[in-house]
């Protein structure tokens, strides 16, 4: 559990992003992109057979977490973010139900919600 946990902080502290964005800015970015590809993002990858479970499992984390899923909705970088998903595949599509029990962690663990209050404080200074 700590180690998808622990992935998902790489991803939102590591991923590439535009080298003209201040550091601080490229941090908003990764949080929005990698919080994105965790949510919307993976909702668009999942099968038709497996995307009602992970709807519903979506509902309830951003019921969990709705200043953090407003605060990446209104993201300049969401557009963005939005614009590069890559189209599924078979190979994704099978991260559906990977990125599923990573959202019911990070909802009912204390590391997976100290992580979502990182990325909205984060997130916040951005909004300032």
């Amino acid at each position: 559990m700590k180690k998808y946990l622990t992935l998902l902080l790489i991803l939102l502290c590591y991923s590439a992003t535009s080298a003209n964005l201040s550091e601080r800015e490229q941090q908003r970015s990764r949080i929005v992109k990698g919080i994105y590809q965790l949510t919307d993002g993976a909702l668009a990858l999942c099968p038709k057979q497996d995307a009602a479970a992970f709807s519903k499992t979506l509902s309830l984390f951003k019921n969990n977490f709705p200043a953090v899923m407003d605060l990446v909705k209104r993201s300049p970088y969401r557009p963005v973010t939005k614009q590069n998903n890559v189209e599924a595949t078979a190979v994704l599509a099978q991260q559906c139900l990977f990125k599923q029990r990573m959202l019911n962690n990070m909802m009912v663990t204390e590391e997976g919600k100290k992580t979502m209050a990182k990325a909205l404080q984060t997130l916040t200074g951005a909004m300032k």
